[in-house]
Parts: C-alpha cells; sequence; structure tokens
C-alpha cells in the first residue's frame, strides 16, 4: 500500500466526473470510489484495466508507478537561494577534494599564462571556495570579487577573508541581474550551470562582466565520468555505475526546467558561438583514493559519506516522497525503487566499514575556457 499512489482522484477531476458519476460507470458506491482515492483500500486487481481504460492511461500510470502524462512537473529548487541558503555544510565538505593545488598553479602559469596582478569575478561564488585557493597562488597584487545570491554563503565567506590579508569583495546579489561598469580579468565559475534553468543566459553574462581580451572559465562535472566514477572496496563496482532511471530524469529535467546535466559537454561549443575565443578544454586531475593509511582519514570518510547523503539517518528514511519526485522527473516506478535501495544499501555499507575503507574516487571537473 505504501508503494502505490493511486491516481484516480487527479484523473477523475481531470475528465470533470464526480465521484458518484464514476461509481455509476463501475457499478459500485461512491463510498468506493473515495476510499480508493484516500487509499483506505484499494481497487480488485480485476477492475484495474477497467479503470485505466476508462481515464485512457496505462495501469502503470493510474497505480502512480509512472508519471502521468501532462501530470503537472514539480521543478527542482537548486536554483533558488532558498535551497542554497541551507547548503554550507554541504559545499565545505564537498569542496575540500575537489582540487591538486600543484594543478591549480599549472594552470595559472603555463595554461592561462598570468604573471600579472588580475582582478577576478567568481559567479555563484558561494561562500568563496574558488578565492580561497586561487589567490594564494596568483601574483600579488590580485583581487577577488564573488557574487551569490545566498546570503548564508556570503556571510560565511566574508568571515573567512576576513582573517586573510587577500583582497576578497563578496556580493549578495543575482549574477544575471547584476549591474556593475566594471569588467574583469578573469571571470569564472564552480560547478553552477548544472544547477541552473537558464546555462546559456548565465554564461553570457559573465561574458558581459569581463574585459575584452579577459579570459571567461568554466568548471562543470562530467557527469558521465562522475557517475562511473566511484570505487569502494568489498562493492561491485558494476553495481555501482549503474545508472537505472538517471538519463530519463536528465531529458525530464531538461525538457521541462532547463536544468542540463550534459552542460559540461556543451560549453565549449557555447563560448565558440558566444564569440570566446582560443577556446580550449582541460580536464582537472583530481582523483581522490582514500584508505585507512591517509592522514585525516576519519574526517575524510565522515566528510564522503554525509556529503553524498550516505549517513546512518538515511537508513530510516520512508522512500515514499523521494520515489514520487523521480517518477514525477521521468523515472519509472521500478527505477525509482532501485534507486532508493541503492542509496540504502551504499549507506548501510560504508557505516558498517568506515573504521576501515578503501575507495577510489573521481568527479571529472572539465575546465572549459577562453578569451573575450
Amino acid at each position: 500500500m505504501a508503494t502505490i499512489n493511486l491516481k484516480i482522484a487527479e484523473l477523475r477531476k481531470r475528465k470533470g466526473i464526480t465521484q458518484q458519476e464514476l461509481a455509476d460507470v463501475l457499478g459500485v458506491s461512491f463510498q468506493t470510489i473515495s476510499k480508493w482515492e484516500t487509499g483506505v483500500t484499494m481497487p480488485d486487481l480485476s477492475i484495474l484495466p477497467t479503470l485505466a481504460d476508462f481515464f485512457c492511461v496505462t495501469t502503470d500510470e493510474l497505480l502512480g508507478l509512472k508519471a502521468l502524462e501532462g501530470e503537472q512537473y514539480i521543478p527542482s529548487n537548486k536554483n533558488s537561494n532558498t535551497y542554497w541558503n541551507s547548503q554550507l555544510e554541504y559545499l565545505l565538505r564537498t569542496r575540500k577534494q575537489m582540487w591538486n593545488i600543484d594543478y591549480i598553479q599549472f594552470l595559472i602559469e603555463k595554461v592561462w599564462n598570468i604573471s600579472k596582478p588580475i582582478n577576478i569575478l567568481d559567479c555563484g561564488c558561494g561562500y568563496g571556495f574558488l578565492g580561497t585557493i586561487l589567490l594564494p597562488l596568483l601574483p600579488d597584487g590580485s583581487t577577488y570579487t564573488g557574487i551569490d545570491f545566498s546570503e548564508n554563503l556570503i556571510k560565511a565567506g566574508e568571515e573567512y577573508f576576513s582573517n586573510t590579508n587577500f583582497k576578497a569583495n563578496l556580493i549578495c546579489d543575482n549574477v544575471l541581474t547584476y549591474t556593475d561598469n566594471k569588467k574583469y580579468d578573469f571571470v569564472i565559475n564552480q560547478a553552477v550551470l548544472r544547477h541552473l534553468d537558464n546555462p546559456k543566459e548565465f554564461l553570457m553574462k559573465m561574458i558581459l562582466l569581463a574585459k575584452d581580451g579577459g579570459i571567461v572559465a568554466c568548471i562543470e562535472v562530467s557527469r558521465p565520468i562522475e557517475s562511473d566514477g566511484l570505487y569502494i572496496k568489498g562493492m561491485d563496482y558494476s553495481y555501482l555505475c549503474e545508472k537505472g532511471g538517471f538519463y530519463k530524469l536528465w531529458d525530464k529535467e531538461l525538457e521541462s526546467q532547463g536544468r542540463d546535466y550534459s552542460i559540461s559537454m556543451k560549453i565549449p561549443d557555447m563560448m565558440k558561438q558566444f564569440g570566446l575565443k582560443n577556446v580550449d578544454v582541460r580536464l582537472n586531475d583530481k582523483v581522490s583514493f582514500i584508505t585507512i593509511d591517509d592522514e585525516n582519514y576519519d574526517q575524510i570518510v565522515s566528510d564522503f559519506i554525509n556529503s553524498h547523503g550516505w549517513h546512518e539517518q538515511l537508513l530510516d528514511e520512508d522512500d515514499d516522497k523521494k520515489i514520487e519526485f523521480l517518477i514525477n522527473h521521468g523515472m519509472d516506478k521500478k527505477d525509482a525503487d532501485e534507486y532508493c535501495k541503492k542509496q540504502k544499501k551504499i549507506a548501510r555499507f560504508l557505516n558498517k566499514n568506515k573504521a576501515n575503507l578503501t575507495y577510489t574516487h573521481i568527479l571529472g571537473l572539465m575546465i572549459s575556457y577562453g578569451r573575450k
């Protein structure tokens, strides 16, 4: 019962009929219809095909195992400051393991050929993470400006930079509506476009804020690499790499919301279309190989588990709402069920063995850049 989400009430209202009218068609009482709609009882299996035919839907759609055609789509809220205001802990945990510092230095000195002080603008900066790793490596006199619409993240960044000697200016504003006559030598973002409903508009605004001859760079996770980028000793690697219905979910989110999980692969072409010159792409070399021998092992593993939502509380969570959301976003019931089971299986294994784990993890950060 808990895994079935009958759509009789919604279908009946779409058709514009009352419970009594539906009851008359099926030869039952309107009280029976009411019990079906409230989940008190279920229709007999023999009547399901009749109900499905009457409403011109499949049995899977009737049972809520698949989204109804034209069913109202519930957008992801990752494009809102309300969501990101609560994500400081997540960002602090995940950003620590994203970069090798020597690779950033290589990008600065050998790829971008930065030898003089520059003014950086970080669009969708969060708490200013990129500033914390770029400023120590850039020529003295370089400045960092970050823009983000999350008040909480900006406040956290201001507290951090207030205890340093770096020139940092954090602004709480929406990049898309932000106005500034100043142009920057280097305009950058990290893991922003994948969360947006309008990534092209965001990139165009970044280009607008760059000086002529300035660099525009976008750092985004490659979803194919990320999806195949986790090995946990003691678990089946092919099982960890299974994507289930995620391609359906990604297609649905792109169609209904504009949120594009393949954006990392498209950015170089977008940059070229928008007039940037010398467009090129690099792949971040960071791969995390973690064993019990690593310094700060306990903290690293704790961050890894919690940032992915594989904490012990997950094992006690009710999956019904999550499954309903996944179905609404394009998965079928089987894929949504399997995804939730997989998340709990991983969480159970990690928490049982967290005192002695070995795992390899790669995000596949693609670094696309060009000159205005």
